[in-house]
């Protein structure tokens, strides 16, 4: 683990504070863009550099916009370019690559399937890192999971959560901020795809079952994932067998709140892990979850680049938007001032 700069490699690298307040400082910064139709260029001349070994809708979306409406700017490496990942025809010696991205940026954002290799970019790196998924862990989707779950309920804590299907990388990261912040996690899945028991027994809140009515019974969140992994394509009709007791519908939703709420990070395949009924009906907010990877990607960002974090936490806490737009303008005010001197 790095000790000069911040990382975000899983979640367990951020405190139960840093993940309330990284939440609080995203969902306060979009109110105020929404107020005043731009944020400050606190990231002024900062540059985030990400790699991605496979192709990324929502995560190059999100980290590009939200860099730019803080005033810095992105490079995207594909992993043919970077020569890492699995899909690099030559690879380069990693060491040489990381130190030199880390160079020419501020900040890097990895999104390779293998968590080894995300250890060793993090390791290696000289500039704060964040870990965009790989394999075994998605700690930015979680984070923006837990940002719609307090948009929609107006808390995280005490929040009852169930995850139904293939015990993912998103059903991990899940689990873990759910524990630092005092939400139960119940994770439904068959024996073979459940989560490695020596990652889950020391967390609290965490329930096991391959009962799937038994999880949602209840529940304030329904959450469900892809069924069939990029990796695990060779294996899709005996996957599709073995979950299909696990499939999100209308009857298995009845057995949640009647205020429940359905999540999946995308992209969704409607009649594997979720029918329609469900992922394009009242209770799916889907697309809400999508967009606060935005919101998310922004508090990250400021989280590893701003040496005055804490201000801007105090100005979140400061108890109205309108006392943190007061805060966040006079940061902003401060940062001008010395990019001036």
């Amino acid at each position: 683990m790095c000790m000069t700069h911040k990382q975000l490699l899983t979640i367990d690298d951020l405190t139960t504070s840093d993940v309330l307040d990284i939440i609080e400082v995203a969902d306060l910064l979009e109110k105020h863009r929404r107020r005043f139709g731009y944020l400050p260029a606190l990231l002024r001349g900062k540059c985030l550099g990400m790699i991605f070994d496979e192709t990324s809708l929502r995560t190059r979306t999100a980290f590009e916009r939200a860099i730019g409406d803080l005033g810095g700017q992105a490079i995207h490496y594909n992993g043919a370019e970077a020569r890492v990942g699995r899909h690099a025809a030559k690879t380069e010696h990693l060491p040489d690559f990381v130190k030199v991205a880390g160079g020419f940026n501020d900040v890097l954002l990895s999104r390779i399937y293998d968590f080894a290799t995300q250890e060793q970019i993090c390791a290696l790196s000289p500039v704060p890192f964040i870990n965009g998924m790989c394999d075994e862990h998605h700690p930015t989707q979680a984070l923006c999971d837990f940002l719609t779950i307090k948009r929609q309920f107006g808390a995280v804590e005490g929040i009852n959560i169930a995850f139904v299907g293939d015990g993912t990388n998103i059903a991990l990261s899940l689990a873990q901020t759910a524990a630092k912040v005092g939400a139960r996690f119940t994770c439904a899945t068959p024996e073979k795809f459940a989560l490695p028991a020596d990652q889950t027994a020391h967390l609290a809140g965490f329930t096991a079952t391959t009962d799937a009515e038994a999880a949602v019974k209840d529940a304030h969140v329904v959450v469900a994932d892809a069924w069939i992994p990029m990796n695990k394509a060779l294996e899709a009709e005996l996957r599709r067998e073995v979950l299909a007791p696990y499939r999100v519908t209308p009857a298995l939703m009845t057995q949640a709140r009647t205020d429940a709420v359905f999540l999946h990070n995308l992209p969704a395949y409607r009649g594997d892990e979720v029918v329609p009924e469900v992922i394009d009906g009242p209770q799916s907010v889907i697309y809400d979850e999508a967009v606060a990877r935005l919101h998310i990607a922004r508090a990250l960002l400021l989280y590893c680049l701003r040496p005055d974090w804490a201000d801007l936490v105090a100005a979140a806490n400061a108890g109205t938007t309108e006392a943190f737009d007061r805060h966040l303008d006079e940061i902003a005010a401060r940062s001008a001032s010395r990019s001036l001197s």
